[in-house]
Order: C-alpha cells, then sequence, then structure tokens
C-alpha cells in the first residue's frame, strides 16, 4: 500500500518526475507565504479579499497550488500560501491588478505581517517517513 501512495504522490501531474518512480523527485518551484494578523474589524473583509484570489489564482498559468488557512489558535490569524512553477510565473502574479489587492489587505493588518519567498529544489513525499522508519 505505501507504495501505491508514493506512486500516486510522484506522478500528480502538478510536478516534474525525472527518471525512475523511486528517485526523489527534482522540481523548481516558488512557495509565497503570507501571514496576516487581521484587526477584528476588517478580519471579513481580509478573507473575503483573500478567499476571491484563489478560484482565479488555481487556473493561472504557472500556479501550482493555492490555499487560505485560518489560524485554529487565533481566529484573527489568516495566511495564504501560493506555489509558484518559475519565478518568472510569479513575477507575473506579483505585478498583477489582482496582487494589488493582497497589498490592500496587507494595510489592514494588525501588526505587519510575515511574507516570504522559498525556493523549493527538491520535494519529497511518504518515502521520507518509510526511510526514518526503516
Amino acid at each position: 500500500m505505501m507504495a501505491d501512495l508514493f506512486w500516486t504522490i510522484h506522478n500528480d501531474a502538478r510536478f516534474h518526475l525525472r527518471g525512475d518512480p523511486s528517485d526523489k523527485e527534482r522540481i523548481t518551484m516558488i512557495i509565497s507565504t503570507l501571514r496576516i494578523l487581521t484587526a477584528p474589524r476588517s478580519r471579513a473583509e481580509v478573507v473575503r479579499t483573500l478567499a476571491a484570489q484563489l478560484g482565479p489564482l488555481r487556473v493561472q498559468s504557472g500556479c501550482l497550488r493555492c490555499d487560505l488557512y485560518q489560524d485554529i489558535e487565533n481566529r484573527e490569524i489568516v495566511t495564504l500560501v501560493e506555489e509558484w512553477e518559475s519565478q518568472a510565473k510569479l513575477d507575473v502574479r506579483l505585478r498583477s491588478e489582482e496582487y494589488r489587492a493582497v497589498l490592500e489587505t496587507i494595510e489592514m493588518a494588525q501588526e505587519q505581517p510575515v511574507i516570504h519567498f522559498d525556493t523549493v529544489t527538491r520535494r519529497t513525499g511518504l518515502e521520507i517517513v518509510a526511510s526514518a522508519r526503516g
């Protein structure tokens, strides 16, 4: 069963498998993470604005994934995570009018938001768990 799950994960069309399926995936992608502590009065507007980004983003060229999360310990914290196939595709996003709405939500934050961009060159899955557990 672990092998079947491993194969399913590695044949996900969003990622580029190179070589034998038992090899670790070698990819390059950018993960954008925006974490906002919203002011209570603006929380609904921030969530509405960010949630409206999801549908159009998911069909945008180069977007591998995007998700909006609400912290379970503090409802005022929301996190937008986007995965991009390249820096060039992310740059198109960052220059877009749609991203202007994201920047406006940053203006509504109760404190300075956390925003970072991570470059990922390798992604592995359950094989790491299987290897660690022997």
